[in-house]
């Protein structure tokens, strides 16, 4: 009876990862679509209070464009042309271009207040 549901499990197996590698796929053709926008994700270290993360962010002399819904997460965007290796080496542990129509993005509902 065990074997025949680790059976069952397995032959969802090749679905889920076709499910992963098209998601993963999405996500990345839709941070790579555009013009530079000069606004990047970035993540601080999981457990960062918003005020770590924007402090990170301008330590980078950035500028904060939209919170996240995590705390860690913001978007930020500067014109320095080596900004995402400023904010790595302010402590981001993730900072990737975005593109400046992503997602729920509005540039009416630019905060910059920094």
């Amino acid at each position: 009876m065990q074997q025949g549901r680790k059976g069952a499990w397995t032959a969802y197996l090749p679905a889920l990862l076709l499910l992963g590698v098209g998601l993963a796929g999405l996500g990345l053709a839709s941070l790579m679509d555009g013009p530079d926008s000069g606004w990047y994700l970035v993540m601080a270290a999981p457990g960062s209070s918003r005020a770590d993360t924007i402090n990170l962010v301008r330590a980078a002399d950035g500028r904060l464009v939209q919170a996240g819904r995590f705390s860690n997460i913001v978007i930020a965007g500067s014109t320095r042309p080596d900004f995402p290796a400023a904010l790595r080496k302010a402590g981001a542990w993730l900072a990737v271009a975005a593109p400046a129509r992503g997602g729920c993005f509005d540039s009416s509902s630019q905060e910059q207040t920094l």
